[in-house]
């Protein structure tokens, strides 16, 4: 994915890393641990490369549907900053019923 900001920074986000990083309650327990949060890359690298539709939610978020795989994930704006920036988007804190 390319991201163009309004300061002309410019980005690049590979689909893989979006779709691990993925914020909705199935995938984001998966990143708890170092063994999990591998599985979860080895699974969402076997997914079929493909361009997911991206829909706006409301003016703080985007959601990517995805033809095979989890479509769930609601992505702040931040996160996907973060993850634009390589760094991490949990920001280090596990999942925890829903709340970061």
């Amino acid at each position: 994915m390319e991201l163009t900001y309004e300061d002309g920074e410019q980005y690049t986000v590979a689909y893989d890393d979006l779709r691990h990083a993925c914020p909705c309650a199935k995938c984001s327990p998966h990143r708890n641990d170092d063994d999990s949060s591998r599985i979860l890359r080895r699974q969402v690298e076997a997914l079929p490369a493909e361009k997911p539709t991206v829909r706006q939610v409301g003016k703080y978020a985007l959601t990517f549907e995805w033809q095979q795989g989890c479509s769930s994930g609601i992505f702040r704006y931040e996160r996907i900053y973060d993850l634009a920036h390589r760094r991490d988007p949990d920001r280090g804190k596990p999942y925890v019923h829903g709340a970061w």
